[in-house]
């Protein structure tokens, strides 16, 4: 099963989305702790970004079962770092 963890840095909730909710006509989803609502274009990329994803870990899985290719499954993490707090080491 594949979903995606989503922050929200408004009120430091996290949530849940599931592939069942990934459509391009669904209005973005909405942080369920405070209701702010993610904006309709970064919506559609991450749609489009989450099932680019989903296909590549897909397609490990069956490259491993139909030819015997080594297994792996890839995982994406952010974690933000204000630019401030950023160490730039020359």
């Amino acid at each position: 099963m594949d979903y995606l963890k989503v922050h929200c840095f408004h009120c430091k909730g996290d949530f849940e989305l599931y592939n069942r909710n990934m459509n391009y006509d669904d209005k973005p989803p909405r942080c369920p702790h405070c209701l702010k609502m993610m904006n309709k274009t970064q919506w559609e990329r991450l749609i489009n970004a989450y099932y680019t994803f989903a296909e590549v870990n897909k397609n490990f899985r069956k490259y491993h079962d139909d030819r015997g290719e080594a297994l792996f499954q890839v995982e994406l993490r952010s974690y933000y770092v204000k630019p401030e707090k950023m160490v730039i080491d020359d």
